[in-house]
């Protein structure tokens, strides 16, 4: 009895000991489980002597952790595993036990892919398995680039044209944009009987404001520099820009003395050109090659050559060439020529003979001291409705009678971009403008746009009510529309505009 009772005593005291803290959730499973002292003795035990430890605390695991069945926790309550070392926890007090891979025998066998086809006995088994898609078609496809040569239409953005003013008495002859440099602010400059006026597009109040007296026939901006042909006798003038505004705003009105007479010669805002009295007509030319600005005025009896100077923001005279132009002078246009010091003046159009060229052409070449006329034949008169327009370097866009043709330089034709062009319209066509690779052609009762090639019509107004007349193409597009009951009367200004793409 008294061993038996030592032996009891024996087992209680080799039972684990836990302490509280350890049974607290807090603390990490693997921490809380002591190494029973069941595993060591398990060679001199019997199976019942001692009862089977605890088993560890359930913990939630991953889809990337073994499963344990109960074929596991029957193992290890058995000790069919040996003793597995400890690890020092970084506290240096608790520890916890390193997992050690099991056989595959006593895996699960859910997870042995060889074994699956054992518990899905009843569905049929696939003899080959499904093959994966190639690498190309599971990464991101992208969008086939359109080649540039393929004869997709590319849609243009319809234009509109947004009326201005309403009810303007002035007798338009011509227009020109300019931006203030502080404000930067748009404006409209409109050169008319009345004079020279100014509209801002910009500002809620639609008033014009005069900034010159005087007739004026022709404007154009550059570097806040207005020239104008105006006055009675026809003159080239030079303008502040700027001056001339603030001026205008100071006194809201322009007096009729000129303004070099008022002030010191040193803040003249006006003043005119020398030798230009009497101008018929100005064009003005940008060499690209060369950034050279040319300003070229046809007098009674010649042509006079002018060429921006930036230091000293003005116009200087190059040359003089005295002999008569045609009259009346229905076209007089500047235009670069590659690889040239000066332009080319055109001052004749007239139909040619030849199929492959259909316009010949009469220009005036700059460059030369002796022969100024690039070809004969002079003595012919224009056509009454023509217009010469540069494209690029060495293409012309030329409106005859109601004819479009691109040309080379020398009058011959020539494909733009690939597309031949040779557009004949049914209506009086008075005036072209290319614009973004169309064409927008305008005649009394409307006007109309045509795509690339200029065959298909994209857009097209039409109203016997009304009459159009194109203001100005330089910079800005403007139009002028006048009732057909009362010429004499006021008109609206309109200023073409794209449609924007959040509106399409």
């Amino acid at each position: 009895m008294v061993q038996r009772s030592c032996d009891q005593n024996t087992a209680a005291n080799k039972e684990p000991i836990r302490h509280e803290s350890l049974d607290s959730d807090d603390d990490d499973d693997y921490d809380d489980v002591d190494i029973p002292a069941a595993h060591f003795m398990s060679n001199t035990l019997q199976f019942g002597d001692v009862p089977p430890p605890l088993p560890p605390k359930p913990k939630i695991r991953t889809s990337s952790e073994e499963i344990v069945t109960a074929e596991d926790v029957e193992s290890y309550s058995l000790g069919v595993c040996g003793a597995t070392p400890l690890l020092r926890t970084s506290s240096g007090t608790h520890t916890h036990t390193r997992p050690v891979p099991r056989p595959r025998s006593v895996r699960n066998v859910n997870s042995d892919p060889s074994s699956f086809s054992s518990f899905c006995a009843d569905a049929p088994a696939d003899p080959t398995p499904p093959e994966l898609p190639p690498k190309k078609d599971r990464r991101r496809r992208l969008a086939p680039r359109v080649p540039q040569d393929a004869d997709a239409v590319v849609r243009k953005r319809p234009i509109v044209f947004r009326k201005v003013f309403h009810g303007c008495p002035l007798k338009i002859n011509c227009s020109t944009p300019w931006e203030h440099p502080i404000s930067r602010e748009n404006h409209l400059i409109l050169g008319a009987d009345e004079g020279i006026y100014i509209l801002n597009l910009n500002s809620s109040e639609t008033t014009m404001e005069q900034l010159f007296p005087g007739k004026c026939v022709w404007i154009y901006t550059i570097g806040n520099v207005l020239m104008s042909v105006s006055g009675k006798s026809s003159q080239l003038n030079s303008h502040l820009m700027k001056e001339l505004y603030e001026q205008s705003r100071r006194e809201h009105r322009i007096v009729a003395l000129p303004a070099h007479r008022l002030l010191p010669r040193k803040f003249v805002i006006s003043s005119k050109i020398p030798d230009t009295k009497g101008c018929r007509r100005c064009s003005v030319a940008h060499n690209t090659q060369t950034g050279c600005v040319f300003l070229c005025c046809a007098l009674e009896s010649g042509v006079v050559l002018l060429q921006w100077y930036e230091p000293m923001h003005k116009f200087m005279l190059i040359k003089q060439f005295e002999f008569p132009l045609p009259s009346p002078l229905r076209v007089f246009e500047m235009l670069a020529v590659p690889d040239q010091e000066y332009p080319h003046v055109f001052i004749r159009v007239s139909r040619g003979d030849d199929p492959k060229q259909p316009v010949h052409l009469g220009s005036i070449d700059l460059n030369s001291n002796t022969s100024w006329f690039a070809d004969t034949g002079l003595e012919s008169c224009s056509a009454e409705r023509v217009q010469v327009s540069q494209m690029d370097s060495d293409t012309l866009l030329v409106l005859i009678d109601n004819s479009v043709h691109t040309l080379s330089l020398d009058g011959s034709l020539k494909n733009f971009k690939q597309h031949p062009i040779d557009v004949t319209f049914k209506m009086d066509t008075e005036a072209v403008v290319h614009f973004d690779d169309t064409l927008i052609a305008f005649w009394k009762h409307g006007w109309q746009r045509r795509g690339p090639g200029f065959s298909e019509i994209l857009q097209e107004i039409t109203d016997p009510k009304n009459t159009f007349r194109l203001l100005g193409h330089d910079r800005s597009v403007v139009m002028e529309k006048r009732a057909c009951d009362d010429q004499s009367g006021v008109s609206n200004l309109y200023v073409m505009e794209t449609v924007d793409e959040r509106v399409l």
